[in-house]
């Protein structure tokens, strides 16, 4: 496989292709990035929740310890307090529940911002960028061999727009017939980005 043409406009435009496609890439990359960051916020109040309930159950269960050693109440008063620091640890829960809800959705919308438009440009541009290489890598390797320029020639007139055959012979099928390729050969290699060998 090739990776980039021979010829320097078509090279040029695969490397603009490739680099665009990059920057397109970082860019959304950057924004899923971003949006996981902004929405992660949203868990600060959840870690707020979470340090007041820890810290009123923590309290709440000193208090229970310390009315435990009072005479003759103290028994029957640590049961509510009891129930008290159960409210409060329960705050904390909620608290931390908050917080990993907020870090899933920040995740996932960080990874659907990003991995959507990179997706949909891969799915139209990779197909197109590997089909050149393979048919491009292809055509170099028969070039190599020493295919004849009629194998090119014929492709030209098989795959060519009509308008392209007359820009470069007023009678395609002619040259074809009289074996003269060497015009039809190097439209075909120039439209695949390759150079096509000098003539004889």
């Amino acid at each position: 496989m090739k990776l980039y043409a021979e010829t320097a406009g078509l090279r040029a435009r695969q490397l603009l292709g490739d680099l665009a496609v990059l920057a397109w890439t970082a860019a959304w990359v950057w924004a899923g990035l971003t949006l996981h960051g902004l929405v992660e916020r949203l868990a600060v109040p959840g870690a707020r929740v979470e340090q007041a309930g820890s810290r009123f159950a923590g309290d709440v269960a000193e208090i229970q310890q310390k009315i435990g050693g009072l005479p003759v109440v103290g028994d029957d008063l640590q049961g509510p307090f009891g129930r008290l620091a159960g409210v409060g640890q329960t705050l904390a829960d909620a608290g931390v529940t908050q917080q990993e809800v907020v870090r899933q959705l920040a995740l996932w919308l960080g990874v659907v911002v990003a991995a959507v438009p990179i997706v949909a440009l891969l799915l139209v541009w990779l197909p197109r960028r590997v089909g050149w290489a393979r048919e491009a890598g292809a055509a170099s390797r028969l070039r190599l061999d020493g295919a004849t320029l009629e194998l090119f020639a014929i492709r030209a007139v098989a795959n060519r727009p009509l308008r392209e055959l007359h820009r470069v012979s007023p009678d395609p099928a002619g040259d074809l017939r009289a074996g003269d390729y060497q015009a039809l050969a190097d439209l075909e290699l120039r439209s695949l980005g390759l150079r096509a060998p000098p003539p004889g």
